[in-house]
C-alpha cells in the first residue's frame, strides 16, 4: 500500500512519522514537505530531512510558488469565499496544505494520506473540522483515505508521545521566522515551549 505523510519539520508531523514506524506502516511510505516560499522554509526543510533520514524514509520537497508571501511574516493572507467571512490563513494552516497534498496524493496513486493535525488545531481553527470533512470527501472520491492519528492529542501529549517514541524533537522546527535559532516570541514558539515544559514536568512527577 502506498502512503503519504505531510512532514513539515515540526513537532506534530515528526511524532506522527515515528508513530507510523511503531505501527509498522513505513512500507510504501513517502514524506512530502510543502515549500510555500515562506521565511522559515529552508529551516523547516532541513528539519524534515533530518527527521525522515533517521528512519530511512524518502522525503520530497514540493514547491508551491504561488504561495510565496515575501516578507509578510506576521500578516498571512485572508481566504475569501462567496457569502462567508474571510478566514485568516497561516502558512502551515491545514486549510492551506491539505488540499494541495491531497491532489498530489491522487496523482501519485497514494491510498492513504497522513496529516499531523492535533486537538489544539481544532480549537485554533473553529471551522477546521468541517473543512477537513469536505477534504476527506474529495480524497475519498479519488480513492484516497485521510488519516489523522494525533487528532485527539494536545500539544503537551504529542510532545510526551515524542519522548516515548524517541523522536529527535531537538531537530524539529516550529518558529515562523528564519534563522538558526527560533525567535521565542511567535505563537508557535510559545506553544512549543509551554508544551515541552508541561510534558517534562509531568514526566518528572511520575
Amino acid at each position: 500500500m502506498k502512503r503519504l505523510v505531510m512532514l513539515s519539520g515540526g513537532v506534530d508531523s515528526s511524532v506522527l512519522l515515528y508513530k507510523l514506524k511503531k505501527q509498522e506502516r513505513l512500507e510504501g511510505l513517502v514524506a512530502v514537505y510543502l515549500d510555500l516560499g515562506t521565511p522559515p522554509a529552508e529551516r523547516e526543510w532541513r528539519a524534515a530531512e533530518k527527521v525522515a533520514s533517521r528512519l530511512g524514509v524518502a522525503v520530497y520537497r514540493n514547491r508551491v510558488p504561488h504561495f510565496e508571501l515575501g516578507d509578510r511574516l506576521f500578516s498571512p493572507p485572508e481566504l475569501a469565499f462567496p457569502g462567508r467571512e474571510p478566514i485568516q490563513a497561516g502558512w502551515t494552516d491545514p486549510c492551506t496544505m491539505t488540499p494541495i497534498t491531497g491532489s498530489l496524493a491522487a496523482k501519485m496513486g497514494v491510498e492513504e494520506v497522513y496529516l499531523g493535525v492535533i486537538k489544539d488545531d481544532f480549537a485554533s481553527h473553529p471551522r477546521l473540522e468541517a473543512y477537513l470533512a469536505l477534504v476527506k470527501k474529495f480524497l475519498e472520491f479519488n480513492q484516497v483515505q485521510l488519516k489523522m492519528p494525533l487528532s485527539g492529542l494536545t500539544k503537551q501529549e504529542v510532545v510526551a508521545l515524542g519522548h516515548e517514541l524517541g523522536v529527535p524533537l531537538e531537530e524539529t522546527w516550529s518558529c515562523v521566522a528564519s534563522g538558526e535559532a527560533p525567535c521565542g516570541a511567535c505563537n508557535p514558539c510559545i506553544a512549543r515551549e509551554e508544551a515541552f515544559a508541561l510534558a517534562d514536568a509531568k514526566a518528572l512527577a511520575r
